[in-house]
């Protein structure tokens, strides 16, 4: 299934600034190990298989993910499972000095470091994509032979350990999957003895533990499983030969010159520095120092890039991080707001290609020929495909059917190529899904009394009424006709499906009412409850992600969400907040989306399932507290900071649009728009001084500047572009393709 990629070697190239001295460091710190896996250990991730680390000095535990084991069937939902642990156990005290527990953003390697009697001890962890391994590497600076501990391995069901020399397996059989994890030990100086259920270094100068694991899981299969268990044996040890021909140096160094170019092609500067107080104390008795927003963004690129690079599935309701096997909502793909804002960052803060598995994952459940998906549709006599709102990875579908996810999906799909303006990707992967969909709400769409096509028998996701022509479904399906319009145009498709699309969208309703109190309506027949501070905003997908609501396309519409979207309130869960920052920055006010998202960072120690505006917030690990843990929030929150950053607009890309007070310098270096733009912007109280722009494709640029005056715009090699003011208040030059502009405002 192909992906857009075109234009990013060169945009990595160029915005990857990772040797910048002026960079602000990106940690998270702490100065005790982690008690609580949810709210304090820390996550390592290569965007297949995963980690958390507590840091413990006496004794160690490594947590693992791998993220295809599922329980569960085509007929089961499951669950979605803990791997299993490690646990280093060490011949020291628990007492020292110097504790140190942390994890690099800019270097995606978490280290922890303390002294006893003398001796410092120093561990290292990152999860590598290019060799899919995990690394643990333990060592003494400066000493020798002073490394004593026993390593076990633990499944994360009832499964055996085996060990044989140096590497200890752990493998086993689901209900429909069967995986296997290794882990292999290699000592430097000292002695290595194996046990029946564990390893014993004695002596050693240095350690470095290899981890890896995999399942037969194949989204592309009719069984969703391909080999068997000596299959999966056969490339986990091949994966693990070829890790352990490497050194240490040779691991870390590939796995630095795969990160750091991508985590490095965008910066968030709000002029604050690394404070010398511990990530936890930082959220508890300083939330409005800038840093924790700075480190909050960045932290969600840092999740994406953990957990949805390569594979067939995207980030699920943790990203990929989990320590039990009866998680909450089995950490599903839940269809109704979840599994979309965990890639509402992907396109703007340059990870486009952190966007494939979620793509991979529809398209190919979309157009699987009489998969479950299908077949939900076909219950309904419709074409096309249709999803519930619970979904686990083997096509199973259940609790309350969420037919307008379809429509949502292909926004995703049509962002990708708006962004990347890859023309093959949107031909051979996007165009069919959008296709059969539109094709099942030809089928799907009914005539109301006023002659409009509306959606019948549909709800506004989690609460109220079912109804004909509720907002959410006809925003939705409106945004899914408008962009494969779009994308019949790009593609020249002149055909009866493309006139019938036409046809169909000049009398859909467009979910744009305006009701007794100016708010957006929710229901077509209930009258909307002034006051309903439910946790979705389902009656403002026009607003956000979708941009039919915009100042510059109909005021009243954006009044009318502004009204709507102040009745909902500022409380509810984690990712409710986050969506909530990027709805009111969409409205340009960025004193409230900043309110909000200080809100979001909320400390919290709340671990069960709660619906309570006090529980939610953020973990001292910086985890997004629904509460439990969804790491929804963490990429809504990047996504809403973006959009208080950059915006696109119907006048063209509109910068800061929502700065607040708060943030008032400060710069931000390579955040995309549509059209295949980067943009790096300087400002200094509260008004742009200086950019930058990066054309990728070279089309004309538009940029929409209500509060600054463009005085100058300069090619990377100092000749001056001229530039033109529009009636509609646009400011446009032309670009060419791979060519950086300099621009100046006053």
């Amino acid at each position: 299934m192909r992906v857009g990629k075109c234009f990013l070697g060169l945009a990595a190239c160029l915005y990857a600034v990772a040797a910048d001295a002026e960079r602000v460091p990106m940690k998270l710190w702490y100065d005790e190990p982690a008690k609580v896996w949810m709210t304090s250990a820390l996550p390592v991730g290569n965007g297949g298989i995963g980690a958390m680390f507590f840091g413990g000095v006496a004794k160690e535990q490594l947590q693992f993910n791998d993220k295809t084991l599922w329980a569960g069937s085509t007929t089961r939902r499951g669950a979605y499972q803990n791997m299993g642990d490690l646990f280093f156990e060490f011949d020291t005290p628990e007492t020292c000095t110097n504790y140190r527990r942390e994890l690099s953003l800019d270097d995606a390697i978490g280290r922890v470091s303390y002294t006893i009697d003398g001796v410092d001890y120093l561990r290292e962890y990152f999860a590598s994509n290019p060799d899919s391994v995990i690394v643990v590497r333990l060592t003494t600076p400066g000493h020798k032979g002073k490394l004593n501990f026993s390593l076990r391995m633990q499944d994360g069901r009832q499964g055996m350990t085996r060990v044989d020399g140096h590497t200890m397996t752990i493998k086993g059989t689901l209900d429909l999957l069967s995986y296997e994890a290794q882990a292999l030990l290699q000592a430097d100086g000292g002695m290595v003895e194996t046990k029946s259920d564990r390893l014993e270094v004695k002596g050693a100068d240095a350690v470095t533990v290899v981890l890896t694991g995999a399942t037969n899981f194949d989204l592309a299969s009719p069984t969703y499983t391909r080999g068997d268990a000596d299959e999966i044996h056969r490339r986990v040890s091949a994966r693990m030969d070829k890790a352990v021909r490497k050194s240490y140096k040779k691991l870390k160094a590939a796995h630095l010159a795969d990160y750091q170019p991508l985590f490095a092609r965008v910066e968030l500067d709000l002029d604050a520095e690394q404070p010398d107080y511990t990530t936890d104390v930082l959220v508890r008795e300083h939330k409005d120092n800038a840093y924790l927003d700075m480190l909050y963004f960045q932290y969600g690129r840092y999740l994406m890039l953990g957990s949805s690079r390569g594979g067939q599935l995207p980030s699920n309701l943790q990203g990929l991080w989990n320590n039990v096997n009866n998680p909450a909502w089995e950490c599903d793909y839940h269809s109704n707001i979840n599994v979309q804002m965990n890639y509402w960052p992907a396109e703007v803060t340059n990870l486009s290609e952190c966007y494939a598995p979620f793509i991979t994952y529809v398209s190919t459940e979309a157009l699987k020929d009489g998969g479950a998906w299908q077949q939900v549709a076909r219950k309904e006599n419709c074409r096309g495909w249709a999803v519930h709102t619970q979904n686990n990875i083997f096509g199973y579908t259940d609790w309350l059917i969420n037919r307008p996810a379809n429509a949502w999906y292909c926004t995703h799909l049509w962002q990708h190529y708006a962004y990347t303006l890859d023309k093959e990707y949107l031909r051979d992967t996007a165009w069919p899904v959008m296709k059969v969909t539109c094709q099942y709400w030809f089928d799907r769409l009914k005539e109301n009394a006023e002659g409009r096509l509306v959606a019948p028998n549909e709800w506004s996701p989690e609460h109220g009424p079912w109804e004909d022509g509720v907002a959410y479904a006809q925003q939705l399906v409106y945004a899914l006709f408008e962009e494969t319009l779009a994308a019949a145009d790009v593609l020249a498709v002149d055909d009866a499906f493309v006139s019938e699309l036409k046809e169909k969208f000049s009398r859909l309703d467009n979910g744009l009412h305006i009701g007794s109190w100016g708010q957006i309506k929710e229901w077509t027949i209930q009258e909307d409850k002034q006051g309903d501070h439910q946790r979705h905003l389902s009656h403002l997908m026009a607003l956000y992600p979708c941009d039919q609501i915009s100042y510059l396309k109909d005021k009243r519409y954006a009044e009318a969400a502004k009204v709507a979207l102040d009745s909902r309130g500022d409380g509810a869960t984690g990712w409710s907040r986050a969506w909530k920052v990027a709805c009111w920055a969409r409205l340009w006010d960025g004193e409230r989306a900043y309110r909000l998202l200080k809100q979001a960072q909320n400390i919290t120690d709340v671990t069960v399932v709660s619906m309570d505006d006090n529980a939610g917030g953020v973990y001292e690990n910086l985890f997004c507290a629904h509460p439990s843990f969804q790491i929804d929030g963490n990429f809504g929150a990047t996504a809403g900071i973006a959009e208080m950053m950059l915006q696109n607009t119907v006048k063209g890309v509109h910068l800061l649009p929502a700065l607040p007070s708060a943030w008032d310098d400060g710069h931000f270096k390579g955040l995309k728009a549509k059209g295949g733009f980067t943009f790096d912007v300087t400002w200094k109280d509260g008004k742009m001084v200086e950019g930058r722009v990066y054309s990728a494709a070279g089309q004309e640029c538009r940029m929409y500047l209500p509060d600054a005056k463009l005085v100058e715009v300069k090619k990377s090699k100092g000749g001056k572009v001229a530039f033109t003011q529009e009636p509609d208040g646009a400011v446009v030059f032309p670009t060419s393709a791979g060519k950086s502009y300099r621009l100046r405002f006053e």
